[in-house]
């Protein structure tokens, strides 16, 4: 019989740290609704609807592109020797933060950036930065263009993790060889049989994925549109106003922008209804013996354009970081400093919060992980896990308006516990989501031998599970730091800019004229991530067995 005060500690450790914030936050942000002053405020501004149609826009055409571009990659990869190599490649691009990618593709696809540096030079002999209009243009290609190339690696890492199950994958291949047999091809294969199974199994990572793109307030800021801005900036510049008015009119407004998303993933349901009759005719009109496919050479042009991409941006705010002088159209600077990286560890406190804050948030998810899926039954894992999806399905902006409520009302705004609390919110979620497929599908075998032989909980844990289930436990953990690294919402709101951190400073350094410092604080809010995800490489591989 399970013993009950395990069970209790962890309800109350999970619902004080985790439960109370996230459900009280979200409740405080309903508050908004009843608010008709600040209604009328949201529907008489100016920029409403334009900003509305291009969130919209921008986030379903980034997850559009980005899930055709994960699934091509999946499918010219999938059973071939690039196939281990994949998950080890995502993870390197997943290390690279979200804010700290778009300064860098920013300075890449700037009119004196590196791309227009390198056709002056070959090709028009331009003396002069052309008159282009790419960062900041105002249809939001760049910002699409930015969260395609950041989401299409965690989609890979979604279908990835489900193909790599040991159910699934035997599944897939009993289907394929059916397939085969029947004279299906390759590309009949995955498009009859695999996405439609594929796409229902990944449909929390779409809505993350969808949501986030719409939502965005960092990206948006560095690399955005401006006039109009996507919604979630004109929300935010209101949560962030002194004026009690336009507070209560941003945080409105981050309701109706959660309502928006809300009836869109409603209509995307309906479409889908819809379409699921004419893509079962399409499935059952017979085999195609198609053997030769296009998608394997895409494939390797896709995952060759990702990583060329990915290093010219960390190559690119490398040189940035320590140039002096960079006259156009020269490929690079001609004097170098280190100025930037003085000014990063003469005041080191946006980086020592920022590892606090990771370290910490990170820790104790990974702690109430555990102890959760440890001592509670599977059966629970219900309530734990739709707390987890609504904390990411959500809009963040929504949410930490919601919580900065909350903490303001409790008279913690500002406070370094409040901000841990806010940071908690979705690196546990991540966690969470991460450890369960894991921990719920151990094998109990190891138990049962273990109470054969009279061990206790504590040992067969530390001795036997750990161990073997240290992969995801390194994994977890470094997804959760370098979630926390990121978060620039709640820093900059619920801190009340008392405590300052990395997304903070570049966010700040993004609107203004020092390219080198923005870089050097970029790559400040790269390298630890990168660092904890090689660790947890090394030491989850090296810990997946017994000692």
């Amino acid at each position: 019989m399970r013993p009950v005060w395990p069970v209790i500690l962890a309800t109350l450790a999970a619902g004080l740290l985790w439960g109370v914030p996230l459900i009280a936050g979200l409740l405080f942000a309903l508050t908004a609704a009843f608010d008709g002053a600040a209604w009328q405020a949201v529907f008489a501004h100016p920029q409403l609807a334009p900003a509305l149609v291009l969130s919209v826009l921008t986030g379903t055409a980034a997850l559009a592109i980005s899930l055709i571009c994960a699934l091509t990659i999946v499918a010219g990869t999938y059973q071939s020797r690039s196939w281990i190599r994949l998950s080890r490649l995502t993870g390197v691009f997943l290390a690279i933060p979200h804010l700290a990618f778009a300064a860098g593709l920013g300075f890449l696809i700037m009119p004196s950036g590196w791309i227009a540096r390198v056709i002056a030079q070959t090709v028009t002999g331009w003396s002069a930065p052309p008159g282009w209009v790419t960062s900041q243009d105002p249809h939001g290609i760049a910002l699409i263009t930015a969260l395609v190339f950041k989401e299409t690696p965690f989609l890979i890492w979604a279908v990835w993790s489900l193909l790599a199950r040991g159910d699934m994958a035997a599944m897939l291949a009993g289907q394929w060889r059916t397939a085969r047999s029947l004279g299906h091809g390759p590309g009949s294969i995955w498009l009859r049989l695999f996405v439609p199974q594929i796409i229902p199994a990944i449909a929390w990572p779409i809505v993350i994925v969808w949501v986030y793109g719409a939502t965005v307030v960092d990206m948006a800021l560095v690399i955005g549109p401006t006039q109009p801005p996507v919604y979630s900036v004109i929300a935010w510049a209101d949560l962030n106003d002194a004026e009690a008015i336009t507070n209560a009119r941003g945080a409105t407004g981050a309701l109706l922008l959660a309502l928006v998303l809300a009836a869109g993933a409603l209509a995307s349901l309906a479409v889908w209804g819809l379409a699921a009759a004419w893509f079962r005719r399409l499935a059952t009109a017979g085999p195609v013996a198609t053997t030769v496919s296009l998608h394997m050479p895409l494939a390797r042009f896709l995952l060759l354009l990702l990583s060329l991409v990915y290093f010219l941006v960390v190559a690119v705010l490398l040189v940035i970081s320590v140039g002096s002088h960079w006259p156009f159209p020269d490929l690079l600077p001609s004097a170098f400093h280190m100025r930037g990286w003085a000014m990063l560890f003469a005041d080191p406190a946006p980086l020592l919060n920022s590892l606090w804050l990771g370290l910490l948030t990170s820790a104790t998810a990974v702690g109430l992980a555990v102890f959760w899926f440890e001592t509670m039954p599977q059966q629970r894992d219900k309530l734990v896990m739709a707390g987890a999806v609504t904390a990411l399905a959500v809009p963040q902006i929504t949410l930490v308006s919601g919580q900065y409520g909350l903490f303001l009302h409790l008279g913690m705004a500002g406070t370094a516990v409040a901000l841990y609390l806010a940071h908690l919110t979705p690196v546990l979620a991540y966690v969470l989501v991460i450890l369960r497929g894991t921990y719920r599908t151990f094998d109990p075998r190891y138990r049962a031998v273990s109470l054969g032989l009279n061990c206790s909980p504590w040992r067969f844990w530390h001795e036997i599970k750990r161990p073997l289930t240290m992969p995801a436990l390194a994994a977890a953990g470094s997804v959760g730091f370098a979630v926390s690294m990121t978060q620039y919402l709640p820093a900059q709101l619920i801190g009340g800019g008392r405590i300052e951190t990395l997304p903070i400073v570049a966010v700040t350094l993004a609107s203004g004229g020092n390219r080198p410092l923005l870089a050097v604080f970029a790559l400040a809010l790269t390298l630890p991530p990168a660092l904890g995800f090689m660790l947890a490489q090394r030491y989850g591989r090296n810990g997946a067995g017994f000692a």
